[in-house]
């Protein structure tokens, strides 16, 4: 159990006795600008306001509402806390009074009161936690000693109350709407931190790099007068955002040790771990997470798929079926259910667990995952008029972006059969729909781009990539379209051109993006060296852009950028057994999307990689994988069309009949 000392207090919801229900939400927002207030105070240990709202939870009480002094002793003293605070705020004339009384919880006497009467809660908090702080140290703290709660947070009340929402919705997975909460948190008061911090953390875990630098930055820039926890938290995200990976582990760690109920870096850290390749570690820290907070359902759900993937299936059944009596009515749980299902082989059953999430998705995005889960759950069986009949609702639904989704998935029920034509006629009709609807088709676009330079239609591909690489997001992976296309054609000025662009992009990017953009350009130059037919020097130059971009050996650098021409020089050079790991991560990434001409592509590319390394058994096989798919249709893709010849000869070498 967690003992944070004899200077240590935990702040519960004050009552409200005002009569008036709409200032309900004051109590909560008491108990927090009191937390932040007293947290600044050195040597006094404040149980952080997330630590009660889940020793709340685990009790069955909400987390802003008020519970029974004898349940808040007790939930005070799990919490490793010496004191409490407990009060109530209620109205006299148009000013707020605001009693609180701090409580020994060794014997459950009352040690001290504490009051303040005026118009601005704010300024009640200011006046009553010098004295709060002083009893608690036995020591006079002035209150000039302490900075104004409104300065440490907002001065906005309802900014704060919209942050607190988010923080709600964060915890039950509605992540646009804890966003959106954090946006009018932020409109309501552009000074304010933690909505920033909430907003950059958001938008990283997604990889929407440019909005998470600038919200990191805007918390940073306003965070001189906040708390040290929600410094080191910001600094560990900067430090992740920059992939400066060693500091943003020190800074979690840092954290955990000052701060002992920290459960979130514990989460980050544990998930640090896993991704270091130090899964028992990782799983280690999130088992603390669940003692800190049984309820942490984001570790729940992590540690039932890292038990499914370690082929615990008893273990991720127990995990992902708690996750969904944690959470019955959101649909993520349905989700995690439905893919450790699928991992073990039980199709239908997750099948059914996607059906029951889809309605239950409150945002287009997090319908159209579900869908592509449920349609890939029957391609992966071969099921392809199973995974047609799933969409065809869906092909007629009037939300743009399904329509066109809807579409895209259908082109890749065609592509699960090898049928390449069929597949771009899909997608064409997926940009059309997009167009007609006046809806963003970039990510469709991206793929018409993709099966066009793959089929051999380079026109087609260059207009698609050149109008994708007017869109900031696309930018790398337009640029590596058409530097592909154009290397194809043997159009070397015209590469070295869309080179020079990337550089300037570079040259003018801010100091903390340079190194990403740095590697972008040296992985164009790799393409050039390639197609100019210096395969050591693109081996060379593919290597430092992983480098400079802080990326792994073996690492896939844009979803729609298929690392054709590495693999082939790694081959080349006499390095197979290293292009073989780029190789599984294709067919990894062709697993995790559902994108079958990856799959086929690895297969392949697998080929090639054990013709270099002297196996032919091996590599006759994977041809004949890919051939088993796509038949007489292997001559649609470029890449593909030598895959009879090489299996005549190898069948011939080994005295194979075909």
């Amino acid at each position: 159990a967690i003992d944070l000392g004899p200077n240590s207090v935990a702040v519960f919801p004050l009552a409200n006795v005002t009569g008036i229900d709409s200032l309900d939400w004051y109590g909560a927002g008491l108990a927090g600008w009191l937390i932040s207030a007293l947290g600044q105070v050195e040597d006094l240990r404040v149980v952080s306001a997330q630590r009660l709202r889940d020793l709340m939870r685990q009790a069955g009480h909400e987390a802003t509402e008020r519970i029974p002094e004898e349940l808040a002793l007790s939930l005070a003293a799990g919490a490793g806390a010496h004191r409490m605070v407990y009060g109530s705020y209620f109205k006299v004339g148009d000013d707020f009074r605001l009693d609180t009384q701090l409580i020994d919880l060794s014997d459950g006497t009352v040690t001290g009161v504490e009051q303040a009467r005026g118009r601005e809660l704010f300024a009640l908090v200011d006046e009553v936690s010098p004295g709060l702080s002083s009893r608690v140290l036995g020591r006079t703290i002035a209150p000039t000693e302490l900075t104004s709660v409104a300065q440490l947070t907002t001065a906005h009340p309802d900014a704060y109350r919209e942050y607190q929402e988010g923080l709600l919705a964060e915890h039950r997975f509605l992540q646009r709407e804890a966003e959106e909460h954090y946006q009018r948190a932020v409109e309501l008061d552009s000074t304010f931190v933690l909505p920033w911090l909430r907003l950059g953390m958001g938008a990283l875990s997604r990889k929407d790099y440019q909005p998470a630098a600038s919200y990191l930055r805007r918390a940073e820039q306003h965070s001189a007068d906040s708390s040290d926890r929600d410094r080191l938290m910001i600094q560990a995200f900067l430090a992740r955002f920059s992939r400066e990976w060693d500091n943003y582990v020190d800074l979690l760690e840092e954290l955990v040790l000052r701060y002992p109920e920290e459960k979130e870096a514990r989460y980050y850290l544990g998930s640090m771990h896993a991704a270091r390749g130090r899964l028992e570690a990782g799983r280690r820290m999130l088992e603390a997470v669940l003692t800190l907070d049984p309820y942490y359902s984001a570790a729940v759900n992590v540690l039932a798929y890292w038990a499914a993937q370690a082929g615990d299936e008893s273990r991720a059944d127990s995990l992902s079926l708690r996750f969904l009596e944690m959470e019955p009515d959101q649909w993520n749980p349905y989700d995690t259910r439905g893919d450790i299902l699928e991992m073990f082989g039980r199709h239908e059953e997750a099948r059914a667990m996607y059906r029951e999430a889809i309605p239950r998705v409150s945002s287009t995005s997090g319908s159209v995952n579900l869908l592509n889960r449920l349609v890939n759950s029957h391609l992966r069986e071969g099921d392809t008029e199973g995974a047609r009949a799933e969409l065809q609702p869906f092909l007629t639904r009037e939300d743009p972006d399904i329509a066109i989704v809807a579409r895209q998935m259908l082109a890749n029920t065609y592509a699960a059969e090898g049928r390449y034509l069929d597949v771009l006629d899909a997608l064409r009709s997926a940009v059309e729909k997009a167009k007609e609807l006046g809806a963003d088709g970039a990510w469709v676009l991206a793929e018409v781009g993709f099966f066009s330079y793959m089929t051999g239609a380079y026109e087609e591909a260059e207009a698609a990539f050149r109008e994708l690489f007017g869109i900031e997001r696309w930018h790398q992976a337009a640029l590596f379209g058409i530097l592909s296309t154009y290397g194809k054609q043997e159009r070397f000025d015209e590469m070295s051109q869309v080179r020079e662009a990337a550089a300037a992009v570079r040259d003018s990017a801010p100091d903390f993006m340079r190194g990403r953009f740095e590697g972008t350009v040296r992985f164009a130059d790799g393409l050039i060296a390639w197609y100019r037919g210096d395969a050591e020097e693109t081996v060379r130059l593919f290597e430092e852009a992983r480098a400079v971009a802080g990326m792994a050996r073996t690492a896939l650098p844009e979803l729609f950028f298929l690392p054709v021409e590495e693999v082939l020089a790694l081959i080349e050079v006499g390095r197979a057994s290293d292009a073989l790991g780029i190789i599984d991560n294709i067919e990894g990434f062709a697993e995790q999307d559902g994108a079958r001409l990856h799959y086929h592509a690895a297969w392949y590319l697998r080929g090639r990689a054990y013709e270099g390394l002297g196996e032919p058994e091996r590599a006759l096989e994977s041809y004949q994988q890919l051939l088993e798919v796509v038949g007489d249709r292997v001559g649609e893709v470029e890449l593909f069309r030598d895959t009879p010849e090489r299996v005549a000869r190898l069948s011939a070498g080994l005295g194979v009949e075909q």
